[in-house]
This record gives structure tokens, sequence and C-alpha cells, in this order.
């Protein structure tokens, strides 16, 4: 029985290897680095640590990859990696060929192992549940394993039980198991042993093992892959063989996640057994090599990542391979000559036409040919009796159970798509030669259609049973059994596709999904959602999700979010696409009819121009595994430097580079970032695919840049990475040179406004002495001619009056006469004198005297008010600030009706200030302002005054609380320049 069942998995591992060579990446997508993307050469082995990084040696060194750059790690000699292993403890150990021994990378750093006895070439490292390191030392057949363990190393020899081979591979499996494979035997260690002991398993040179996910071990050797012992049994059994396809023999192998295993051959590709743990007859073995996509068939080094990818390494570089979502189901031809159709039957059976056939999948089963047909089917929809409509060039079959009924077409035309309405008539749109009816055997053509007239070219049914048709050229005008409808019927500019939804019939163009049958016509605009345009097909499943297939692939959406967003257009909704990432391999085929449909089963099944393409949901996975987010670089001016906290960058840096990562390596081109620099801008910055940040305009001081990683799935990295940097300053930004430049700039500032108030000063003093001349120049002119006439016309009335001495009547009349003439020529004299002498006139004396003058009233005004020690006034000003003063008594005197007036005067080290402030009435606010009251001219008179002797003048008044008039004057514009104080 066991060697009829041996003989049975041979012949269908023969068989398999007959199949399409697609077998080898179904469910998978194959990704390649070659060396002219950077990838290293002759690859050796493969591994991962913990934060996510690939580990890479083979001939060119040891290398580091995150999924989009190589990074080689620097050593002073050149070196031929043979293995590597990362350990938990963050360590990676790196095995080299050549007799170069052991090293350990860490800290940053390769370092030496110290292991004793280096060999030729290091065959394998592993780690057990202890962290200890095993080395198996390959090229010598005495103390060929080694043991690093609490910092000591131990060499075994046949005194711990193994004989003395070389060790070509290690496994330490889930139980604690130590698995020893030598050249021709392999040997195990259980947990607690101390001797190692035979399993009596007999093997060729260059065999390996590894372990199944329920802890089974196979053995790879130069026959095929079987099974050598049982999860939790000690006892050794000799499984089934599975050959290999001819001429390979394996190196290195192991499980992924979904049970398939995966070898590699050293020469002829990897070879991968699908389902070895099922039913021995659905076991198939197939190889992948160059023709498939694999950069070399030369491959050693074959790994499993933490995300469950497959990597290959080969000579011409590296090789991932990752499920993938979308897979092409077989025994459907791939590439037909005319479009692929796809219809589902009502009890949930998924038929696809291509130009030879119509193929039937039932719910989980493979497609298998249902109808041969001798010319292409046109058109394929569901019948409502059950089964489908199939519709070639010559005639209309429909196909239900396994049986068919055909009846001929009246006339030869093409149908781009066909529809069954609730009175069972099937429509059969078909441009220019019409639109076409099929019922209860017989045929119509719709009048009124022709060449340029409605031009029908697809067909959908409303969920009231009536047909909607698209047509491309206006649609027909008159009663008709069906909804017309045309690019100007919807606001998605153009019918790309007529998609059935939520219980209704919806169009996709250009600018996005448009529902005309529901109320308010709604559009999701591509803007806001733009997997909505161009849309070729859609779906509901079964599982609360609708599936749309378009130009940018297929997308996944839940039914609800649809509903939502078309009644409350701007609404969320969050889809998942799935598009050449994810296993697909052609564009969306342009057509009528359906292009994706949901079977009774929940697969997703959707034509392209190439082939019919599935999604099994159930089968779909989270990558639950967040990224390890690093910042790798920063980089100032012409200077790169390594990532490392408390860095200090150089005076002047205003421009930083960084260079971060996150070896997410399912689909690196999927990865988010999300960043900030602290110190700067401070705002976070989100991106996709892009692993470097650009910071400008930055001064010195202390920063902290922040960078956050999410993958394809949206799990985000739970702490951020970051890189605290500073920028020195220069001597132009230190506080003590900024504290020098200010005061020096304020004492510029200070020179300059002194300079120009000197100037001003200046000017002023000319002004002033120009007047003070204008005033002696009066002075003598009044000397020369008026006074001097004056007293000769005294005399002249002198000499009248003695002629009249003897006459009483004119004596009465001259002698007052000529007294009132000497007082008016002694007054003369004293003006004279004052114009020859206004810089000896005392100022406050001044003041007292216009106080004290008869025409006010008696005890109006008070005693006047001196403040500080007084100075000489300039000349000038002794005149303009006394009229000033004056008016400001005047106006108190008459129009306030104060019964109290004060006066007073501060001579201030700064300013010259005088004031008049009564207890009357008060002004109007409306004539305190310059313009003072329309035809009154006094306040105007003394704000000109002000500010001729750059001056300010402020009047605080409210009515009834009085009055004040305070003129200020700067004291360099109001005091003799020689500071003497007046007597």
């Amino acid at each position: 029985m066991a060697a009829g069942l041996l003989l049975l998995v041979q012949f269908n591992a023969r068989a398999a290897s007959d199949r399409p060579a697609a077998d080898a990446l179904r469910g998978f997508r194959i990704t390649h680095w070659s060396l002219e993307e950077g990838a290293p050469s002759r690859i050796n082995s493969i591994t991962q640590s913990a934060d996510g990084m690939l580990w890479i040696g083979g001939v060119d060194g040891l290398f580091r990859f995150d999924g989009v750059t190589f990074e080689k790690v620097e050593s002073r000699r050149r070196l031929v990696v043979a293995q590597v292993l990362a350990a938990r403890s963050g360590k990676v150990w790196v095995g080299l060929a050549r007799g170069q021994g052991l090293l350990v990378y860490r800290e940053g750093a390769l370092r030496p192992s110290a292991m004793p006895n280096p060999s030729r070439e290091v065959n394998d490292i592993a780690e057990d549940r202890d962290g200890a390191i095993w080395v198996a030392r390959g090229g010598r057949s005495v103390r060929s394993l080694a043991r690093y363990s609490g910092g000591r190393w131990q060499e075994f020899d046949a005194a711990s039980g193994l004989p003395d081979q070389p060790v070509w591979n290690l496994l330490v499996a889930r139980d604690g198991t130590l698995w020893v494979v030598l050249e021709h035997a392999i040997y195990r260690r259980r947990p607690g042993a101390e001797r190692f002991e035979p399993t009596g398993l007999a093997v060729p040179p260059r065999s390996s093992l590894a372990e199944d996910p329920d802890g089974g071990i196979w053995l790879s050797d130069r026959l095929g892959i079987r099974r050598v012992a049982v999860a939790g049994s000690g006892a050794i059994m000799r499984g089934p063989l599975h050959r290999h396809p001819e001429p390979a023999g394996g190196t290195r192998t192991l499980f992924d996640r979904h049970g398939d295993l995966w070898e590699a051959t050293w020469s002829d590709g990897v070879v991968r057994v699908i389902n070895p743990l099922g039913n021995p007859r659905k076991i198939r073995v197939a190889r992948l090599d160059m023709t498939l996509g694999l950069l070399s068939d030369q491959t050693r080094a074959i790994f499993r990542d933490r995300e469950g990818n497959v990597w290959v390494g080969t000579e011409l570089g590296l090789n991932m391979l990752r499920r993938v979502p979308i897979t092409a189901p077989p025994g459907i031809p791939v590439n037909s000559s005319s479009s692929y159709r796809l219809a589902l039957a009502a009890d949930g059976t998924v038929f696809a036409a291509e130009a030879s056939g119509v193929y039937r999948i039932a719910g989980g089963a493979e497609p298998l040919l249902a109808l041969r047909t001798d010319s292409p089917v046109d058109a394929l929809c569901r019948s409502a009796s059950g089964g489908v409509w199939v519709v070639t060039g010559n005639q209309v079959i429909r196909l239900a159970r396994g049986q068919r009924a055909a009846s001929p077409k009246p006339t030869p035309f093409t149908a781009q798509a066909c529809a069954e309405d609730a009175m069972g008539r099937l429509w059969l749109p078909a441009l220019d030669k019409g639109l076409f009816v099929f019922a209860n055997g017989r045929w119509t053509t719709w009048p009124g259609l022709g060449p340029g007239i409605g031009v029908p070219g697809n067909v959908a049914i409303l969920p009231d049973g009536r047909p909607v048709i698209h047509f491309r050229n206006g649609v027909p005008s008159g009663p008709v059994p069906f909804v017309g409808i045309d690019e100007r019927s919807a606001p998605s500019e153009g019918i790309e596709g007529m998609l059935m939804g939520q219980g209704t019939v919806l169009v996709s163009g250009a600018a996005g999904l448009a529902a005309p049958f529901l109320p308010g016509r709604p559009l999701l605009d591509k803007a806001r959602y733009p997997w909505a345009a161009s849309l070729n097909g859609l779906a509901e499943g079964p599982s609360g999700y609708t599936w749309a297939v378009g130009d940018e692939g297929v997308v996944r959406l839940r039914t609800a979010d649809l509903a939502r967003a078309l009644a409350h257009p701007g609404a969320p909704v969050p889809t998942r696409l799935f598009d050449f990432r994810d296993g697909l391999n052609s564009f969306v085929q342009k057509g009528g009819g359906d292009q994706i449909v949901v079977g009774g089963d929940g697969r997703v099944w959707f034509a392209t121009r190439r082939n019919v393409l599935s999604i099994d949901p159930g089968s779909l996975s989270v990558n639950r595994m967040p990224p390890s987010v690093q910042v790798r670089t920063i980089q100032a001016g012409a200077r790169t430097l390594n990532a490392a906290d408390g860095l200090q960058l150089p005076a002047g840096t205003t421009r930083v580079e960084i260079g971060f990562t996150a070896p997410s390596l399912s689909v690196p081109q999927r990865v988010t970032f999300r960043f900030r620099l602290n110190g700067a801008d401070g705002g976070w910055t989100t991106v996709r695919n892009v692993r470097r940040a650009v910071f400008s305009d930055l001064g010195p001081g202390d920063y902290t840049f922040e960078v956050l990683a999410a993958n394809e799935d949206g799990a985000w990295s739970a702490r951020p990475a970051r890189l605290r940097f500073q920028i020195a300053r220069a001597f132009h930004q230190t506080w003590w040179f900024r504290v020098t430049a200010a005061l020096v700039l304020l004492g510029l500032l200070y020179a300059g406004f002194s300079l120009r108030l000197s100037q001003v000063s200046g000017q002023i003093q000319q002004r002033m002495l120009a007047r003070t001349h204008e005033r002696e120049r009066i002075a003598r002119e009044l000397h020369d001619t008026m006074i001097q006439g004056v007293q000769g016309l005294i005399m002249r009335f002198q000499s009248v009056a003695d002629r009249f001495a003897d006459d009483p009547r004119a004596q009465a009349v001259l002698v007052p006469a000529l007294d009132r003439a000497e007082e008016m020529l002694v007054e003369g004299r004293e003006r004279v004198s004052g114009l020859r002498r206004a810089d000896e006139r005392d100022f406050v004396r001044e003041v007292q005297r216009l106080t004290a003058d008869e025409i006010y009233p008696a005890g109006l005004i008070g005693p006047l008010v001196v403040r500080g020690r007084p100075h000489r006034l300039l000349p000038e000003l002794v005149d303009e600030v006394l009229a000033v003063i004056c008016e400001a008594l005047n106006n108190a005197a008459c129009h306030s009706g104060a019964t109290r007036v004060d006066v007073g005067v501060v001579f201030g080290p700064l300013r010259f200030t005088v004031f008049v402030r009564d207890n009357g009435v008060g002004i109007s606010p409306d004539f305190v302002s310059p313009k003072g009251r329309p035809g009154h001219y006094g306040l105007l008179g003394i704000y000109e005054r002000a500010r001729a002797m750059k001056g300010k003048l402020r009047i605080e008044s409210a009515e009834g609380f009085g009055t004040e008039i305070r003129l200020k004057v700067p004291a360099r514009f109001a005091y003799l320049p020689d500071g003497i104080a007046a007597r």
C-alpha cells in the first residue's frame, strides 16, 4: 500500500511537472533587484534582524536592505560571506569563506568573534532556544561543529556522539531539538541532552532540513523532498517522496506560512511543492526558473521574512516572492482573440467566456469547460429561468444545468451586451445594426433605429424589471418600453460603464460615479473620490462589501459607505486598491455587460485584456506588522553624516536633508511616512514612498527630528524614530555679538538723532538771529525816521506854544498836546530799545506784567506759578509764548465765566512748559481741534504758533469742568544755548 501510494505521488509529481509552469507562481508575484539596480551578486545567505532590515551575504560582502536601497557594510578587508544569522539579541553573525572565520556585527561595526580553529568555510549558523549560537564549519571532518554560549566557545568531536564528518546544515526545531545534517547522515540532540544521537537517516552531501507549520521535519536531497519526523513524536519516518522536476537537486529548504515548501536548488532555480501537507492526489511540484522571471537559475539562498515573503538569492541579484490576492485560475485560456465575458447565474454560479468556449465556475471549484463554441461569444448574461444566455455571432444559447437550447439569429450582428427584463425579453444592443429583442423564440428589431440614429451600446436592468439602454448618439423619442440614457443624462462626463448597485443603475465616466435614477442625481466626483472615475464594473458581495474595477485596478469598499456617500455626497468612503503590485497582470477591458461579478462562494471574478482573474476575500490577509522606522543619515551642505543623537552641525548651516527608512518589505512603495522637525515649523508632514525630508531657512539652535511609518495596510509604528542635532552659532549669531551690534546701532541712531536735532536747532537759531537783525533794522528805521520826525514836530509845536504864551485858551490846547507827544516819544524810544534788547527781557517778569494788566477783573488771576530753575528763552520765543498766554487769558476772561484762572511756567530739563487753567464752563469738543470754531481764529492762531516753535499744544476741556491749555516746547528749541540762569 505504501509503495502504491509512493508510486501515485511520484506519478502525480511527474504529471504536475507537465502542467503550465505558471503553477510555480500561482498566488505569488515575483519582484527582483538586479545588479544594475544595485543588488549584490552571488548571494549565499539571507537573514532579517529585529528592526526589519534584510541582511544579505555573498561574494561581494555584507549588505543591508530596507526594500528600496542596498547599503554595503564597510570592512577593512574584503569579505566573502557564506552565511548570516540575525540573533534575537540584535547581533548579526557573519560566517565567512576562505578560512576567514566568523564575525559579529554589533554596535554599528563588524567585530571578531574569537572562534577557535576557523574552517575553510562556514556552512550554516543557527540559534537555539537558550540563545546559544551553533556554527557548522565546512571543509573539515573533525570538530566541524562549534557553539558559542555565555561568552565561551565549545567544539564538538566524536566524544559528543557526532561522527567525524563535515556538517552541512543545522535546524533548531520548535521543540528545541537541534538537527545536524552531516555529509552522509543526520544526527539530533534533544533538549537537555548532552550527546547527539543518530536518526538512522542516510543522506547524500548537501542535504538540508526544514520544519513545516505543524512541526514536522522534512528532508531535501538529490532524490526529492519527504517528511522524516512528526511533531511530538521521536520516531523517524519515511514519508512519500516528492521528486524534483528534473534535474533539480536541493541545497536549502523552508516552508511558507501557507504550508508550501520552497527549495533552492543551486543550479536549477527554485522548486515549489504546493500543499505538501494536504491530499497526496492534489500535491503539485513546480519549478520556478528564469523563464518565469527569476533573475538566475543559480540559487543558493532562500529565506522567509517576518511578513511572510519568500526571498531567493541568486548569482545575478535578489528576488522576492510575495503572496498576492489576485490569481489567474487554471483552465481559462489567456490572451483570447475576443473579449472575455462574465455573468452570474441566479444560483451563484459564475460563467466566463472567451473566444472558443464558456466555462462554469461552481462555488469553491476551478473553472470547467461547459460549452464549446464555433464562434466567439459576443455577450453573456443571466437567464431568469436558470443558467445564462450565451450570444455568439450566429445564435443565442440558453445554457442551464448542463443543457443548452439554441436559436439562430435572423441576421448577422455583434451584440455588445445582453440582459433579460421582467417580461422575459432578451435585449441585445448592436450599435449601428440596431436594437434586437428575443422573446418566446421570436426576434424583433426595435423600429426607428438605424445607422446614426440611437446607436445602442449597452444594456442593464432596473429593479422594476425595465431595461436601461445606453445610446451613443442621442436617445430615441416617443413611447418606448425601455429607459434610454446618453452622455447628457448623467453628470459623469461620459458613460464608460453602466453598473448595477444600490438597487439602481449607476454610470461611471471621467468625472466620477453618478446615480441618474436617484433623487438629485448625485455624483461622487473624481476630485474627492478618485476611485470612482472610469469604472467598468461594479458588484455587491454577500459580506457587506462592494467591488469595482476600473483603470486603477480593483477597488473594495463597504456597501454601506457607498450608500451613505450617494445619499450625502462628500461622506468618506474608505477603500482598498488591488493593482499590479497585488497580482494584476493586465488592464481591465472596456466593453458592455458585467466586467466584475461576485460568486455565491464570495470569490470575486473580473475580466482584463489578458485573462480572467479572481480574488478570494477569505484569503485576504492584513499586514499587522508595523514597520520599524529608522533615521539613517543627515546631510548638511556637501557632508553626509550617519544619524546619531547629539550631532553638532557647523555654524552657518541653513539647510539639512535627513534620510530615513522603514523596512516594510512586502510593498515598500506603499509605506507612508509622517515627520516633523521640532525647533522649526513643528508641523507634521505626511508623504508616501518618500524617504528624505528637506528643511531650509534654519538658524542656530537645538532641533529634534521625528518620523513615523505605516505599512501598506496602515499599521503605524508605535513610537517615532528621533534624531536630535544642534546647529552651532557663528560669532555673528552669539548673544554678545547681537548685544554689541544693538548698542552700536543705538549709538549710531542717537548720534544721527543728535546731529539732526543740532541741525534743526541751528536752523531755528538762524531764523531767530535773522529776526533779531530784522528787529534791529526796524529799530534803526524807527529811530531815524519816525522818532526824529516826532521830536522835530514837538519842537515846532513848542515854538508855537511859546508865541501864544499869553493866550490862555491856546495854552489850554497846546500844552496837553505837547505833553502827550512827549509821552509818545518816550514810549517810542522804549519800543526801539525793546527791539534792540529783546534777549535781555525777563520772561517771568513779562508774564507777571501781563497777568497784572488792569483789563482783567481783580482777583480773577491767581499768583503766577513758577517751577524749576528759570532759564533765558530765545528772544523770539518770548513774544510767541506771551501771545499764547495772552490769547488763553482773554478766552478765559471773556468766554469761560470762570471765577479763577491759574497761570504757570515750568522750566524743565527736557522741555519748557506754560499753562493757563480756569474753572469755567469749558469748551465744546467740536472746537478743541486745531481748526477751532468757524469764524474764530484764536485757537487756530495758538496752534500755528505752537507748530512754529516746534512745540506741542494740548487743550483739555469738558463742559462744566473748566479748560487747561498747555504748551510744551523742547528745551533745545526754547532755551538760549549758554544755559545761564536768568537773574
